[in-house]
């Protein structure tokens, strides 16, 4: 049986799209973003332009949240961290793949681009160990008996 921790990495690893959230002068700013899972390195990283606001808002203010969610199977995933900005290329050019030449221009040794990582801090999962069917059982019940479907799988995890 999988601990708290391993639950958290390997729900977060099949997620391929997780909202950014960055302070921009005192307003919450989130934008979809495709995470680079590391669980032997306890890391989630990011390409990103140089440039770019999340970038400059990260220079001001260290705090991150990420927020991962696979509506299909009723999984999600919400990270509080410090977010680090880097361009050292070795990084870039382990994590450059397909989707960075869609976005940026030129390749892992010339892009105009920096790595964001994250560290967790604090993490939240809610993971419906029932599956889909159940899952979807408990809401059609609740919807019809105004009782609060039993889903179970919520953990608050320290990291």
């Amino acid at each position: 049986m999988k601990n708290e921790h391993e639950k958290f990495w390997s729900l977060i690893d099949d997620i391929s799209v997780c909202m950014v959230t960055t302070n921009d002068n005192g307003t919450l700013r989130s934008r979809p973003m495709a995470p680079y899972v590391d669980s032997e390195h306890k890391t989630i990283r990011f390409i990103t332009d140089r440039s770019s606001a999340k970038v400059e808002e990260l220079h001001h203010d260290k705090d991150i949240a990420l927020s991962f969610a696979d509506a299909d199977d009723y999984r999600f995933a919400s990270v509080s961290g410090r977010g680090q900005v880097s361009t050292n290329r070795d990084v870039i050019k382990d994590l450059w793949g397909p989707q960075c030449d869609i976005w940026f221009e030129g390749d892992a040794d010339t892009a105009d681009v920096a790595v964001i990582t994250v560290r967790p801090e604090q993490a939240e999962i809610w993971d419906s160990e029932s599956g889909k069917v159940k899952t979807a059982f408990e809401i059609a019940k609740a919807y019809f008996t105004d009782e609060v479907p039993q889903l179970n799988g919520n953990s608050k995890i320290a990291m």
